[in-house]
């Protein structure tokens, strides 16, 4: 198939579609038009066209002209062949088509990027069926002004109205019916993967090898100092606030996919795996011309004027999906 402005065109099939829709075209019209294909941007004189369309037939010029004027109106583009005067006719293959998603490519909606988050705003969730520690931990993280709330029990968290965003969590491994090490697992499958500080009275080494091997940041016993959970705390809150931050940019980047079409899908991995433009329509069967506007469509979409960025930006949606900040309730 042969991309020619806003047709594709089969030569050896002797087909055409405008738009993904059937073209009825004459036979001799179809002569023509494979004529000037084939003369690949050469002038075709008049005397050639009659002599190859209309062998040992003697026709009058103003049939080839009715031709020439009913294919300019099936491909959509008056101007695709070229009437050069006194010499004959041309087909302009590498024009750019005027294809309508094109010419509103400077219009096309801009996809915000969300505001990054910083370290303070990261709240930490406290999870203890002890009130005493619930207690301490409150007036130590009010005293450093540390947004926080508290749970006495797994069920109260996966209960209430939390917010999408970044967070960590302060938890007691030996809850009673849901254990943290089962909260963990469950706020992981719902899309929650947020830094996890275990505590405990009586931990085991192979209760902490579980926790560290599902992700846990830290695993404390009671009790602990003071000055040492801080330090956790400002540590695993930052990197809360990092991995939430890549988290949206991640997001982001994947509504800029989510614009093209599924031809400019095809052509992405392409441009990023370093083909040319010709490379590309050699590999897709279109002109190199569609190649260079797929091109030019994609990086309008993707919000970036560089090759180097957009190979980033197909990076960081190519990766194995992760789960991501979702609402709890």
């Amino acid at each position: 198939m042969i991309r020619l402005g806003q047709a594709t065109i089969s030569l050896e099939r002797r087909e055409a579609f405008l738009d993904g829709r059937p073209l009825r075209m004459g036979g001799r019209a179809f002569e023509i038009l494979s004529v000037l294909m084939q003369a690949d941007g050469r002038i075709v004189s008049k005397d050639e066209l009659i002599n190859q369309v209309w062998p040992d037939i003697v026709v009058e010029e103003n049939n080839l002209q009715v031709q020439i004027s009913s294919l300019r109106k099936l491909l959509g583009e008056k101007e695709i062949i070229q009437t050069v005067a006194r010499r004959g006719y041309r087909l302009l293959k590498d024009r750019e088509p005027k294809l309508p998603v094109f010419n509103a490519l400077a219009s096309a909606p801009m996809v915000a990027q969300p505001p990054l988050v910083d370290t303070q705003s990261v709240p930490v969730f406290i999870v203890d069926d002890e009130a005493c520690v619930r207690s301490a931990l409150s007036r130590l993280l009010r005293a450093e002004d540390i947004e926080h709330r508290i749970f006495q029990s797994a069920e109260e968290l996966l209960e209430a109205d939390i917010a999408s965003g970044p967070a960590c969590l302060l938890l007691d491994v030996s809850l009673p019916e849901t254990t943290g090490l089962q909260l963990q697992a469950a706020l992981n499958e719902r899309g929650l993967p947020w830094p996890v500080i275990f505590m405990t009275g009586h931990g085991t080494i192979p209760m902490s090898v579980q926790a560290m091997k599902a992700g846990a940041v830290e695993f404390l016993t009671k009790p602990f100092d003071d000055d040492e959970l801080l330090g956790i705390l400002r540590s695993t809150r930052q990197h809360a606030a990092t991995a939430f931050n890549q988290w949206q940019r991640v997001q982001h980047v994947r509504q800029l996919a989510a614009q093209l079409t599924p031809r400019e899908r095809e052509v992405l991995p392409l441009i990023v795996g370093g083909l040319s433009n010709k490379q590309i329509a050699n590999q897709l069967g279109t002109s190199e011309v569609t190649a260079k506007v797929h091109r030019k469509h994609i990086m309008a979409k993707m919000q970036t004027r560089s090759l180097v960025n957009l190979v980033e930006l197909y990076g960081l949606i190519s990766a194995a999906p992760s789960p991501g900040p979702s609402s709890l309730s």
